[in-house]
């Protein structure tokens, strides 16, 4: 081949510069030959190929090997066959890359005439499985080297390493490869009977999407997953449970379906350990957290307790702030309506809380989700704390704009005040109106804004005339016009200890109380399915576990086979 080093050619020109004559050269070639095939290939390339040359360039390196095969097996009909036809077929067979190069086998492959009169096939072409498989360009081999490197880092990776070794491959032949390689093995799993235990659980292909909730079924001795289904109804999980008949214990959670599948297929069923454990810490918890929030939140400040309207001995006291107190609060805090509803929602948490119920029926009372109360539980402290901050900023925004109007405007001296003939106010035509007048200005009027309530009033003079009733006012009575500084209101802090916290101790110190401090913890180990769906059309799985997986509605139609001739197979 052009561009090519020839190792037949290489050899017998060194030999025959050497001194050896072209029939001896072609003999030590044909030795080389089998040793060749024999430290490099034995055991992988069949016994009856034999190696006659090898090719190689910058890229690739390319052995051709010949059948000498004298009978062969019919794939058709099973008949051996001893006829061999003159014709063959040569086809490219890519193997694991070395020294940086695709490494490729170009086999002639010889064919037979099928003896068995009833095939339909006259002629076939011989076929080494263990080698390749029929319509593969890859080999065997090299297939599994292929699906390893695939299932440690991932097609897309395996397919960059792959090419730097020199092979010459794509992430979808890679992922062809494992699709094809599970499928082997869950028809291998369906068939088992060796299966005593099963184990149950679900998982979702998508975090938070119950639509692609699917079902696993685990072998609970060995601890491997025997097959995945999609949906979790019982149904599918009575399907998939059918398919393991030997099994006669049946490991599952607390879901309804998979305890009805169980039962109608007649398994033992088992609680496993997470759940069970799990179940038992909830009610411990859930016993602790109707204690836990009395000692939770310290209340400080006047409006948080309020008393029954008995005043005895026996009257109980509980968290509560009025619905008016909260709007200002809300006000004087500038929340959003967001932000508001929080606050709502918390401060009536915090009031059932102290009343004792649980989070279930705070959840009921409040016609709020059951994670949105855990939440406000978790966060509640810190919404107390982030309205108070807010009150605190704009009361103190609000008393520093008036100081410094207060100093601004007794540095200032109106020259229309001044003067020996100037009249007090108490004769100007302003002087009825003097209490609306200074309650305005108090809260932060101006004449501009007086002028349209006291002319409703039926005051008929002009704007200015109250802007200078109101600069003598500011150099007669100056304490009586000043506004008065918005005070905090009371405060509202909750000092809060984290609920996880307290439980945590909780568990912490009943751990230390056990004989010889045994620390020991229960994990769920969920399995992770990152492999898509096949297509139905395209699947590599059979008609039963396909039915199996995706359900009936998913079954691929059977191919109706065309009536064939007898054709040479090219």
């Amino acid at each position: 081949m052009s561009g090519k080093l020839s190792w037949k050619d290489v050899l017998i020109n060194r030999l025959i510069k050497g001194g050896f004559s072209k029939e001896e050269s072609h003999s030590v070639y044909l030795v080389e030959m089998e040793a060749r095939k024999f430290f490099d290939f034995d055991g992988i390339v069949p016994s009856s190929l034999m190696l006659q040359n090898i090719e190689q360039d910058k890229k690739e390196m390319q052995y051709f090997w010949e059948s000498n095969s004298v009978d062969a097996l019919c794939p058709f009909c099973g008949t051996l066959s001893t006829r061999p036809s003159s014709d063959y077929y040569t086809k490219l067979i890519q193997d694991i890359p070395y020294n940086n190069k695709a490494v490729y086998h170009a086999v002639r492959f010889n064919r037979y005439f099928c003896e068995n009169s009833e095939c339909k096939y006259e002629e076939f072409i011989e076929r080494f499985s263990h080698f390749s498989e029929e319509k593969a360009r890859k080999t065997v081999r090299f297939k599994k080297y292929c699906i390893e490197r695939s299932l440690g880092c991932g097609c897309n990776h395996a397919e960059y390493e792959l090419r730097m070794e020199g092979a010459v491959i794509s992430n979808d032949t890679l992922g062809r490869y494992l699709k094809s390689e599970a499928a082997a093995k869950i028809e291998d799993n369906i068939t088992r009977d060796d299966v005593k235990v099963l184990a149950v659980d679900d998982i979702n292909l998508r975090k938070g999407d119950k639509k692609s909730g699917c079902t696993v079924l685990l072998d609970e001795e060995t601890h491997k997953v025997l097959i995945i289904i999609k949906g979790t109804t019982k149904e599918m999980t009575k399907r998939a449970l059918e398919m393991f008949p030997s099994a006669q214990f049946f490991s599952r959670d607390r879901a309804t379906a998979y305890s009805s599948a169980g039962a109608e297929c007649g398994k033992i069923q088992i609680a496993d350990r997470f759940h069970l454990i799990k179940n038992a810490q909830e009610a411990i918890q859930n016993a602790l957290m109707a204690s836990i929030p009395a000692t939770i939140f310290v209340r400080d400040g006047d409006g948080w307790v309020q008393t029954t309207p008995e005043d005895s001995v026996n009257s109980t006291s509980y968290f509560y702030v009025p619905d008016e107190r909260a709007e200002e609060y809300i006000k004087l805090a500038g929340l959003t309506p967001a932000k508001a509803r929080k606050y709502r929602n918390t401060l009536k948490l915090l009031e059932l809380a102290d009343k004792g119920l649980k989070t279930a029926d705070i959840a009921k009372e409040m016609d709020v989700p059951y994670k949105d109360v855990q939440a406000l539980r978790r966060s509640a402290a810190s919404t107390l704390r982030y309205v108070e901050d807010r009150i605190k900023k704009n009361i103190d925004a609000q008393n520093n704009a008036i100081e410094n109007r207060e100093e601004r405007q007794g540095s200032h001296t109106p020259k229309t005040v001044g003067g020996p003939n100037v009249r007090p106010a108490s004769e100007t035509i302003v002087e009825p109106y003097r209490e609306t007048v200074m309650a305005m200005v108090k809260s932060g009027g101006n004449h501009r804004t007086i002028y349209p309530v006291i002319q409703e009033m039926g005051y008929t003079g002009s704007s200015n005339a109250i802007y200078q009733y109101i600069l003598k006012l500011r150099r007669e009575v100056p304490d009586q016009l000043n506004r008065k500084l918005t005070e905090m209101p009371p405060e509202m802090t909750l000092e809060s200890y984290p609920r996880d916290k307290i439980y945590s101790a909780i568990l912490k110190e009943a751990s230390n109380s056990r004989p010889g401090n045994a620390e020991n913890s229960e994990q769920d180990t969920k399995s992770e399915a990152t492999k898509k769906t096949p297509k139905a059309n395209n699947s590599p799985f059979s008609t039963k576990v396909t039915e199996l997986i995706l359900g009936p509605e998913k079954e691929i139609p059977e191919e109706k086979e065309k009536p064939k001739k007898k054709p040479t197979l090219p």
